[in-house]
């Protein structure tokens, strides 16, 4: 397993609020929100305590899920010392990959997606407004793309009730490629030129830094990071 791994604050904003990182097999990706820097820091908090974990625990959705549940309280207590961090949240993503398969759990809107065979499979479910609206028949997914509240989270770490992360495992063969990716890319491109890059390059790093730039082309909305993981 080869990895590529970029961010960037974008062309508007000031900060960077996403935090990626990667310990041997597992990688994560978070997306902060909140003001005077506090997404940030929710990002960096969350990244720090699940690359701590026991990644090659029996159970590894139990050993992720606690994690995250803890970063969640985490996140509550410093919002609670910190005034000016009230409110602060944040999505997360996460891989293991292992011989055979990716294991892969996210609150939020970061996504995760495989790439096969030259074609591209998202394998998460957006927490989010539009997400819901279009599972039922509400708007389509076009109309999602520019509606004006979709960037409203249904879910995110920083909230006071329990979390629920999605869990799935996916097989995967050598010369799959895996993306882990912020709003931030997904806002700018197509699911269509995401494959288009992810398959043409000749290395993760290479694929990682191209899909940044691309959605920078575009006008780069807001922070942008992607991991790219040939497998």
């Amino acid at each position: 397993m080869k990895v590529g791994m970029a961010t960037h604050v974008g062309k508007v904003r000031t900060v960077n609020e996403d935090s990626i990182g990667r310990q041997g097999s597992l990688l994560v990706l978070a997306d902060g929100m909140g003001g005077h820097q506090a997404g940030e820091v929710a990002s960096a908090l969350v990244v720090e305590r699940v690359l701590a974990l026991e990644s090659g625990a029996p159970n590894f959705k139990a050993v992720l899920t606690s994690v995250l549940s803890e970063a969640n309280q985490a996140l509550l207590a410093y919002a609670a010392e910190h005034q000016e961090c009230m409110g602060m949240g944040t999505t997360v993503v996460v891989a293991k990959v292992e011989a055979d398969r990716v294991c892969v759990a996210h609150i939020g809107d970061s996504r995760a997606y495989l790439w096969h065979e030259e074609q591209l499979t998202q394998l998460t479910i957006d927490h989010s407004l539009v997400a819901e609206l279009v599972k039922s028949g509400g708007i389509t997914e076009e109309e999602a793309k520019n509606h004006p509240q979709r960037n409203v989270l249904t879910r995110a770490l920083g909230a006071a009730e329990p979390i629920e992360p999605e869990y799935r495992e996916v097989p995967v063969i050598a010369g799959d490629r895996l993306l882990l990716c912020s709003d931030g890319l997904t806002v700018m491109l197509s699911d269509v030129e995401i494959a288009a890059l992810l398959g043409a390059e000749p290395s993760p790093q290479v694929a990682a830094d191209r899909l940044i730039a691309a959605a920078n082309d575009r006008g780069g909305m807001d922070n942008i990071s992607a991991i790219v993981v040939f497998i």
